[in-house]
């Protein structure tokens, strides 16, 4: 296997850590968000959240255009919530 540059590791374990994440997310709806799956979900959103800071980092995102778009994803799942209880 040939070497790969720092910034293309972090994408390709970002990728792995992102399937872990959607993974954890199916076991707690399956198991009705029992002890076990909750604790693996939030060490999973731990591993995301490590590759988002060293992507940061490393250039290869930029926090602020996200923080934006988070804030937007926020308000509308705030109101899809309010509007259907």
């Amino acid at each position: 296997m040939s070497r790969v540059d720092y910034q293309t590791h972090l994408l390709i374990v970002a990728m792995e850590e992102a399937g872990e994440f959607i993974q954890a997310c199916s076991k707690v709806y399956r198991h009705n968000g029992g002890k076990d799956e909750i604790r693996c979900l939030s060490e999973e959103v731990g591993d995301v959240q490590a590759l988002i800071n060293l992507l940061q980092e490393t250039g290869v995102i930029d926090l602020n255009t996200a923080n934006e778009k988070r804030i937007n994803r926020e308000k509308k799942l705030r109101k899809y919530a309010k509007n259907n209880n």
